[in-house]
């Protein structure tokens, strides 16, 4: 697991660092000081680069832009928004490492000169830029993956299995794109997971051990919940709370899991990324989305157990007071006294991050101090 992040021109951190990273972390910090950027830069280097996770990440913030000289080219990716102060030109970079006890990692991103990598491109519409990204990751071991990837003249990226894009990057780019990773990387937005996906998910577990684990973590949150079924006969789309159902104890009938309140399928999409994150990293953004300030004990404890159960290493972010306070108040439960639990403030005009620990978060609690 991470134990260190380093970050370097990326998004709005120049130069930025957290120490003392845990198997739990919560971010805090005002609006706009890198929360999800910190998210972003975890998600990018567990997934090795991978470019798939490149460009939802411009997709999530709707990072678009119009071709300059191509307007049939539609719109593509803004490349710039990713680099510190919005800055693109030849050898522009950003770079993040993590370290742990075992190992460490390198991801770095450069604008480099495209004439000499492939000049026969250049007369194509799409990357007559003469530039590229290169995307690097190694490790400890010297395993390293490379990909270098085309810039249009409006310095944007069209996705790696656009048909717009010239066919010697489709044909290298739909299998490095695609490459399974040995680290499980999750991310749950703001907004909750579509329901197509929460049902696909739930899929993967049935009658599997899996699926006892996460009926137990709900148990958590509703004890009276026995059992739950994706049953594809009922309409749903991403927009309805459909296609799974719930088998309580206090009912005789099967109930839609949209009858329990957003609350419920907000955990219900935790517990699932979790297990799907299983040896891995799970990514939460405002994990208190839609959820009452009285279960956030239960949510805290149900993100324990089975990040400790499961071994995934979680970083989520919050704006929410009783978010942080109900989190320091189970850090220091005997359960999860040995449990590296931290909440880390977030700076981007720092040089670090200021981290507590299970202690001393329940301190800040007991002195009525204010961590955010």
């Amino acid at each position: 697991m991470i134990t260190q992040l380093e970050i370097k021109n990326f998004r709005g951190f120049s130069e930025y660092k957290i120490d003392d990273v845990g198997q739990v972390n919560l971010l805090v910090g005002t609006n706009n000081c890198g929360k999800t950027s910190v998210l972003e830069a975890v998600q990018l280097i567990r997934s090795k680069g991978e470019l798939s996770v490149l460009f939802s990440l411009f997709e999530n913030r709707g990072e678009k832009k119009q071709n300059e000289e191509h307007a049939n080219i539609g719109y593509e990716a803004d490349l710039s928004r990713i680099f510190h102060q919005f800055n693109i030109e030849l050898k522009s970079y950003f770079s993040i490492k993590t370290f742990s006890k075992e190992y460490h990692e390198t991801l770095s991103v450069v604008v480099e000169d495209d004439s000499v990598l492939h000049p026969y491109l250049h007369e194509d519409i799409y990357a007559y830029n003469h530039q590229h990204i290169n995307i690097r990751w190694k490790n400890t071991e010297n395993k390293e993956k490379k990909i270098d990837y085309p810039i249009s003249k409006s310095g944007g990226l069209l996705p790696y299995n656009d048909d717009r894009l010239p066919f010697h990057y489709r044909k290298i780019l739909h299998f490095s794109g695609n490459r399974e990773n040995d680290v499980t990387v999750q991310h749950v937005p703001s907004s909750s997971l579509l329901p197509r996906k929460v049902a696909a998910m739930f899929d993967k577990i049935v009658l599997t051990s899996d699926e006892d684990i996460v009926i137990e973590a709900l148990q958590i949150i509703e004890p009276d919940i026995v059992r739950l079924a994706s049953f594809r006969g009922i309409s749903f789309d991403d927009y309805v709370r459909g296609g799974i159902l719930v088998k309580s104890s206090k009912w005789e009938e099967r109930i839609p899991i949209g009858s329990f309140g957003d609350g419920i399928w907000r955990l219900l999409g935790l517990i699932l990324s979790l297990v799907a994150a299983k040896n891995g990293t799970l990514l939460i953004d405002e994990i208190d989305t839609g959820l009452h300030h009285t279960v956030m004990s239960k949510m805290w404890k149900l993100i324990c157990i089975t990040a400790r159960k499961l071994n995934v290493q979680v970083f989520a972010t919050t704006h929410s007071s009783d978010c942080w306070k109900t989190l320091a108040d189970n850090a220091v439960e005997d359960e999860f006294a040995d449990m590296p639990i931290r909440i880390h403030r977030i700076n981007k005009d720092k040089e670090s991050a200021v981290t507590f620990t299970n202690r001393e978060m329940h301190l800040a609690l007991n002195r009525e101090l204010e961590v955010r």
